[in-house]
């Protein structure tokens, strides 16, 4: 009996020392924001609730210059700043105590102020937090948790991913099938602040001929980093793959053409994994170990993001089918606003779509020129949108 007791406590005791040792310092409750990670913070002694964008794509906080003043930053410095397309010259205030809104305090922090920032949100957090902390983001209960580094051992069912972060943001080895059977490996920035799925910066993009290809771009636009905009052209990649990661399959791809600053651009890596594909997964950042664990959540099988009259159509975290943006001068003039709500394709529900992803298949593989009939609710009534193939 007294064996038994013995035994018992020490089973219990290391059950206890397991469950310790997992217990995470603080856990800060997100919102999703067009897709995007959204922390709320006041900065010193300030009154005024900010929401910031959580951005693993930058190293540190960063504010734009009105924010900066209304707030009362000080500048304590200015110097370069990389970002997407370039670099430019900024200012930085150090020694800042940021709280978050469960009362957590994230103190000395330096913040860049930018002339200008992307309208919407009040600035962004990037790795500020992931140099303290093993920080994790679990997308099926909107909570940002941060771990002692000593204190945290990797789910078992996680991929744990090898980066590289000698910069201050989180590289990984990718390969890229752009056309079946042509594959090119480069390195991309593991990106939350990235709102697409898979992007090849201009280097990569000029370095590999990418846009010669036998790419077939589906739309042309831009993207805009800190006010400095660079051409794109979207379309599809066969398949993307990293580690040992299960390959994905037919995915959104941006690729960067030339113009401005980007023809000089050299960033040190060839491109960035974005929120249409990392939002698939509840990660775990380890800075220490240079390490990301992955775990495929809810949205892992969801389709992937797709053009269809116009339209940028994507399924969010609620399995709900969403524009996100257009892709002609019709849609921009007189379409639908982003965020709509697109209820059914072709009379077949969006819960069967996301259950059953070859029905979403069928319908978009049909013959060019076959209008497909959307419908959504505007005003409490169900509307009917015939968007062409």
């Amino acid at each position: 009996m007294k064996l038994y007791k013995l035994v018992f406590t020490l089973v219990a005791l290391c059950l206890f020392l397991s469950s310790s040792a997992q217990q995470a310092v603080t856990s800060i409750p997100f919102e999703m924001v067009n897709g995007s990670i959204v922390l709320k913070v006041k900065i010193n002694n300030s009154s005024r609730t900010l929401r910031l964008l959580f951005d693993t794509g930058a190293d540190g906080m960063a504010v734009s210059k009105a924010l900066a003043d209304t707030i009362g930053l000080k500048v304590t410095r200015t110097q370069k700043a990389s970002v997407v397309g370039g670099s430019m010259d900024i200012s930085v205030s150090a020694g800042n105590d940021i709280t978050f809104d469960n009362g957590f305090v994230l103190k000395g922090q330096s913040i860049a102020i930018f002339n200008e920032l992307s309208k919407g949100l009040d600035g962004i957090i990037g790795n500020a937090m992931t140099f303290r902390y093993i920080t994790k983001i679990d997308f099926n209960t909107y909570q940002l948790s941060l771990y002692n580094f000593d204190d945290y051992q990797p789910e078992k069912t996680a991929t744990i991913v090898p980066v590289s972060s000698s910069s201050g943001i989180f590289i990984i080895d990718g390969n890229v099938e752009l056309l079946p059977g042509k594959t090119y490996t480069g390195k991309f920035v593991f990106d939350t602040g990235a709102s697409y799925s898979l992007i090849c910066f201009r280097p990569f993009v000029k370095q590999n001929k990418l846009l010669v290809s036998g790419f077939k771009s589906e739309y042309q636009s831009s993207t805009v980093s800190m006010g400095i905009a660079s051409p794109t052209f979207g379309g599809r990649a066969s398949a993307f793959s990293f580690t040992n990661v299960p390959s994905l399959k037919n995915i959104p791809i941006t690729l960067m053409a030339g113009g401005g600053q980007n023809e000089n651009w050299s960033p040190g890596f060839d491109g960035s994994i974005g929120m249409r594909i990392i939002t698939r997964y509840n990660f775990t950042i380890n800075r220490k170990k240079n390490e990301i664990y992955l775990t495929p959540n809810h949205s892992y099988t969801y389709p992937h993001d797709f053009i269809l009259g116009g339209y940028m159509l994507g399924f969010n975290l609620f399995g709900e089918l969403q524009i996100s943006g257009k892709t002609s001068p019709a849609t921009y003039e007189n379409g639908l606003p982003d965020g709509t709500v697109i209820t059914s394709l072709n009379n077949v529900s969006t819960k069967q779509l996301v259950k059953d992803p070859k029905k979403l298949e069928q319908i978009l593989q049909l013959p060019k020129g076959n209008g497909i009939k959307a419908e959504y609710v505007k005003d409490g009534k169900t509307q009917t949108l015939t968007l062409n193939h």
